[in-house]
Parts: structure tokens; C-alpha cells; sequence
């Protein structure tokens, strides 16, 4: 675990060098390895880019970060809404 944590820090360094080369931003990498959420929209600003490298990084930080390992969640039958009838209207 600690060797993963270790890459995982090299590959989020990378990235946010070349954030700052290319985008001219810069990401907190400490909040990265901690907050999820904070991580998902790194990675999808980093997809959004025209960078290939940045993209590479993002795939493997997103493979290696602990908070992203997902297991498959069991499917769940959700009924559906019914609308109340003031919800697009006045009364």
C-alpha cells in the first residue's frame, strides 16, 4: 500500500506540472489523495484536455487512487416518481 501511495503522489506531481505548463492551473495534490470528489474532477478536467499525456496520467491515477477503487454495486429496482401536480405550475 505505502508503494502505491508513493506512485500514486509521483503521478499526481506530474500532473499538476503539467497543469501548470499547459493550463496555466494549479491542483492541490494533498486534497487529491483524500477527497474523492476533489480527485473525479481532476481527472475530468484532465480528460477534457487535448493533452495525450495528460490523459495517460489521469487513466492510471484513477486506476491506483484508493478512494476510486469501485466495486460493483448490485442493482437496485428504484420506482418511479410520481409528480405532484403544482410542480410546473402555479396553484
Amino acid at each position: 500500500m505505502a508503494g502505491e501511495m508513493e506512485v500514486l503522489f509521483s503521478l499526481m506531481g506530474r500532473m499538476h506540472t503539467l497543469f501548470r505548463r499547459e493550463l496555466n492551473r494549479i491542483i492541490d495534490i494533498e486534497w487529491m489523495s483524500v477527497d474523492a470528489t476533489y480527485a473525479i474532477e481532476i481527472i475530468n478536467l484532465a480528460y477534457a484536455t487535448e493533452s495525450e499525456e495528460l490523459h495517460k496520467l489521469a487513466a492510471r491515477v484513477e486506476e491506483l487512487h484508493p478512494l476510486l477503487q469501485h466495486e460493483e454495486l448490485p442493482i437496485v429496482n428504484i420506482p418511479p416518481r410520481v409528480e405532484s401536480k403544482y410542480v410546473a405550475t402555479l396553484r
